[in-house]
């Protein structure tokens, strides 16, 4: 596999997993919005940014659901595919806007957003903590981050190396949590969704993509040259945050759970 290709940007990749481009598609999407709805208010028509919407899989689910979404990815071939699909399925509503823009610097009002999104997005970045600060700024009080991605269930062993790809940005849990408090935000919920990581590695390979295919951007590599993903047991998870202005309202520990 071309190193310089990222996983998600493969056609064999991008036919076998789907629109969304990620494990478990908009239906995890779906369940942090009803989780946001039972925790707050996130009326019909509230502005909600999708950053790295990609070919606009949840674009369309947030216009079905009321919502008014605006796009940003800095892919210009996904933005097209999203003008193209996510805008299609919508028609008769007023046009979703897109934009080509860094999660590191959105061209977007402060306060301006009811929720933002980003799946399988943070662990690309090489500056998570700065993208967390944008998304803190836009976010109106109170307002909630809706965060799917890769994490490491373990922390590597000695010896190892962080992956490359999709998994190069992944961090334990507790880091996760702790770069969120330092950009603001108060965490409310995390899940674990690993079994979904497992179904669209299984998808891949039956589709015709080898573990060497799957291995750098889904797992840790050890400098002795041996497999490591078991090392950092890469996994999938669900968080829901709020913007730093309802921390006076609880700062209890986050709910877990972990889904088989």
């Amino acid at each position: 596999m071309d190193a310089a290709v990222p996983l998600f940007a493969r056609p064999d990749f991008q036919q076998a997993a789907g629109d969304a481009l990620r494990p478990g598609g908009t239906a995890l999407t779906t369940r942090g919005l009803e989780l946001c709805a039972g925790m707050g208010d996130l009326p019909a028509g509230a502005r909600v940014a999708d950053v790295g919407c990609g070919r606009g899989a949840s674009l369309a689910l947030l216009a079905g659901r009321g919502l008014s979404p605006v796009g940003l990815d800095l892919s210009p071939e996904l933005l097209g595919h999203a003008r193209e699909h996510a805008c299609g399925r919508t028609s008769g509503q007023t046009a979703i806007p897109l934009l080509r823009a860094s999660a590191l610097s959105l061209p977007l009002a402060a306060h301006s957003c009811a929720a933002v999104l980003c799946e399988c997005v943070l662990s690309l970045l090489g500056e998570p903590g700065r993208a967390l600060d944008e998304f803190s700024r836009v976010l109106a009080p109170g307002g909630f981050l809706i965060l799917t991605d890769l994490y490491l269930r373990a922390r590597p062993e000695a010896g190892t190396r962080r992956a490359a790809g999709c998994a190069a940005g992944a961090a334990p849990q507790e880091e996760i949590l702790q770069r969120l408090g330092a950009a603001g935000f108060t965490v409310r919920l995390f899940e674990d969704h690993s079994r979904l990581l497992a179904e669209l590695a299984g998808r891949l390979l039956f589709a015709g993509l080898s573990l060497a295919d799957l291995a750098p951007s889904l797992g840790t590599g050890r400098t002795d040259g041996q497999c490591g993903c078991a090392a950092g047991r890469p996994g999938y998870f669900l968080c829901i945050a709020v913007s730093h202005a309802a921390a006076a309202a609880g700062t209890a520990a986050p709910r877990q759970k972990e889904h088989a």
